[in-house]
């Protein structure tokens, strides 16, 4: 007789409740696994986004201020730029936005981004709290466009601008600097000065003495002469502030343009007023300056006074030296 072969109902049960063990260790280690696997595989970042680009939370502008610095000397550019871009959107005064554009400028240089370097710099020109705020930065985008090649990306973008409207303000001022500083073309920068001074005029904004000094120093830089001190005498009538300083210059200028009579006059005219603010600057070109074109008059006295001030304002033995030996032949002048 045949026998079926049975499992007992026990047995089956037993059976039913190992498979089941089985299978959900299985699962457990699969889970496990696909942790380990997580945890060891990096997330794939979306669009452009980078660890550093993920702006950390700041509190304030100058947390985030702060913060950018810190990135910037550690070479971190991408997050410098990120925390500067938090900073703008903290800053609390117009004075905090500059200062973080300021900033921004070499950090998007760093990053190769000229248009946003030069993005910065105009924000700067058009919100600096004080002359010498946009000055300086212009000089340091001018100092990075020769340092990375960018010279006539640069000149091209302004000059754009120019074409498009010839009193773009900005773009004047920064080729303004641009062809003193980079490009030192005198005569071209002259332009630029006359343009601003006209867009002042037609703007009713205050003379601008300084400016006017920068142009007549492009026509003694060009050796124009007569034309620098022509302008320098018309800067000394506008300001107490420059009269000395212009004087001086005006002398100087003559004297180059072959005028004997009105150098003397302007000299004796600047020895008269004594330094003024601008002179003060610096006293040793002043009273140097104006000592050389006495001594060539031959006015010993004066000559005599300016040679001693200027070797006591001297800060270079090759100075000291040159006023002394002049000194000795001043003092050997007959008596005028």
């Amino acid at each position: 007789m045949n026998q079926r072969w049975r499992v007992p109902r026990n047995g089956l049960v037993f059976v039913s409740a190992f498979a089941i063990a089985l299978i959900g260790l299985g699962r457990v280690a699969s889970a496990q696994e696909d942790a380990v696997v997580a945890a060891i595989t990096p997330e794939v970042a979306t669009s452009d986004e980078t660890a550093s680009e993920v702006a950390p939370v700041y509190s304030n502008f100058r947390e985030a201020y702060s913060a950018a610095f810190r990135f910037r000397e550690a070479g971190d550019f991408q997050a410098a730029k990120v925390a500067l871009q938090s900073a703008i959107e903290l800053a609390t005064r117009d004075r905090e936005i500059a200062d973080a554009h300021r900033t921004l400028i070499s950090v998007h240089s760093e990053l190769g981004d000229q248009d946003k370097m030069f993005e910065s710099l105009e924000y700067v020109v058009e919100n600096a709290p004080y002359p010498a705020f946009a000055s300086l930065s212009i000089g340091s985008v001018n100092a990075i466009a020769r340092r990375k090649g960018w010279v006539n990306e640069m000149k091209a973008r302004y000059e754009k601008q120019l074409k498009k409207d010839p009193q773009d303000r900005t773009a004047l001022v920064v080729m303004e600097a641009y062809t003193y500083n980079v490009a030192r073309d005198h005569a071209k920068r002259g332009e630029y000065i006359d343009r601003l001074l006209k867009l002042n005029e037609e703007e009713g904004k205050p003379l601008d003495v300084e400016m006017m000094i920068n142009r007549a120093f492009c026509d003694r830089l060009t050796r124009d002469f007569e034309t620098a001190a022509k302008r320098y005498e018309a800067v000394s009538k506008e300001s107490e502030d420059v009269r000395a300083y212009c004087l001086m210059e005006a002398a100087y200028c003559w004297e180059n343009a072959g005028n004997k009579k009105k150098a003397l006059k302007a000299a004796l005219a600047a020895d008269a007023n004594g330094p003024d603010k601008r002179a003060k600057r610096s006293l040793y070109q002043w009273h140097r300056t104006l000592a050389d074109l006495f001594l060539t008059h031959l006015k010993k006295d004066e000559a005599i006074k300016h040679f001693e001030a200027a070797l006591e304002e001297a800060n270079i033995d090759a100075y000291r030296d040159q006023c002394r030996e002049k000194l000795r032949i001043a003092n050997a002048l007959k008596d005028s």
